[in-house]
């Protein structure tokens, strides 16, 4: 259901050790239209499925030889190669991969969604060394106490308008109790309270028939909300989602931890929550009204599995400016260490923007003419971003 790649290993070996992705994008939502309960179509779903879907597929496991991505702008895992990659969205509409092939995407009704999880889990079947991705990027609503996603149908069905929802943590319960693999939720959707759903006798249930009873097969899963509770998740009208966007520049070469004598770096579901952080609240500096916060950590396990693999050290994004800015054409920030000369760059367009392996720094400002002290710091860089304003003395 869904699938527009599939490997040539997991397809000559459905057992092989693979990272099998689903990806839903809910945003057309052909019934919200006359309903008037305050939800509205969506553009920034589509968008953010496919952009999440460009990097996974950019990699050496999907792209021809020669053209594929560097693991700092693609998917990378020699511990659990892409194995297949299903979407779901909506407007439906074909989807051009980035080796240039077309594939067909599939409607996101809560059928199609219920045959798309149960398939994915077939995929990662009993392979404790597999990993499973889920993300959603859609309407999200609450009943003050967890989250249910709307799928793309709801407001179809005469008799069952809101039946086309599910429980989020149950179809998390359910899930790991039907695979050993690692499995990574990415949940891109609001969690605002819904009167409706807290006094609606039929709930929402659970997109895999299953029991919250029992243990767990898997020993490693993990979620990863947009938003926390009673609160909304923003895009821009016609981009990418916030959330997706700060995963994505957290993925892209921003975190991961190196650890005994491997030299690679692996991106595990705790690195890659902090760092998602990091980015969500650097892409809404400046922001007015409402800005998001992270969902809590959600799952069980170390959460240092390698979803991801970089071969070269992490490198942290760094913003410098000067407080206040209209002395920015006076200054001149700075950065060096022991191994790298000193880098200089102007603030007369704003702050400045540098791009910096793991390690220690010293940066600072310089002021024209002597008008000001030059003004330095030292440390050691280990986040994703790093964020300095420079003041200047009164």
């Amino acid at each position: 259901m869904g699938i527009v790649f599939q490997s040539q290993a997991f397809m000559a070996d459905p057992t092989v050790t693979a990272t099998h992705v689903l990806l839903i994008g809910c945003g057309e939502y052909p019934g919200l239209a006359a309903a008037h309960n305050g939800l509205q179509p969506l553009i920034p779903p589509r968008l953010s499925v496919e952009a999440v879907a460009n990097w996974f597929l950019s990699g050496r496991d999907a792209m021809p030889a020669g053209q594929e991505q560097p693991p700092e702008r693609a998917f990378h895992n020699p511990h659990a190669p892409l194995g297949s990659l299903a979407i779901l969205t909506s407007p439906v509409g074909d989807y051009t991969l980035p080796s240039g092939e077309v594939a067909a995407c599939t409607r996101p009704t809560l059928t199609n969604l219920k045959a798309a999880v149960h398939q994915w889990l077939q995929r990662l079947g009993n392979n404790s060394e597999s990993r499973g991705i889920f993300y959603f990027c859609g309407h999200g609503l609450s009943d003050g106490t967890v989250q249910h996603l709307v799928a793309d149908d709801v407001m179809e069905i005469e008799y069952d308008k809101w039946g086309p929802l599910f429980h989020v943590s149950n179809t998390c319960q359910a899930a790991i109790r039907a695979t050993p693999a690692t499995l990574a939720f990415w949940i891109d959707a609001c969690m605002e309270f819904n009167e409706q759903l807290l006094n609606s006798i039929a709930a929402p249930q659970s997109l895999i028939h299953g029991s919250r009873s029992g243990p767990p097969r898997t020993k490693d899963w993990s979620l990863i909300g947009a938003t926390t509770m009673g609160r909304k998740a923003y895009a821009p009208e016609r981009g990418v989602a916030r959330f997706t966007e700060a995963l994505l520049r957290a993925l892209q070469g921003h975190c991961g931890t190196q650890y005994g004598m491997d030299q690679d770096f692996s991106i595990g579901a705790n690195d890659l929550r902090a760092a998602t952080a990091e980015f969500l609240d650097l892409a809404q500096q400046g922001v007015e009204g409402e800005v998001q916060t992270l969902g809590g950590f959600q799952g069980d396990g170390p959460g240092s599995t390698a979803l991801h693999v970089l071969s070269n050290s992490p490198r942290v994004h760094v913003e410098m400016d000067i407080d206040p800015p209209g002395y920015r054409a006076l200054a001149t920030a700075f950065m060096e260490n022991l191994a790298n000369p000193r880098e200089l760059k102007k603030l007369n367009n704003g702050p400045a923007r540098f791009l910096k392996e793991r390690g220690e720094w010293t940066y600072g400002a310089l002021f024209n003419q002597d008008r000001f002290p030059i003004q330095t710091q030292r440390r050691l860089l280990t986040s994703a971003v790093l964020r300095w304003q420079f003041k200047v003395p009164e």
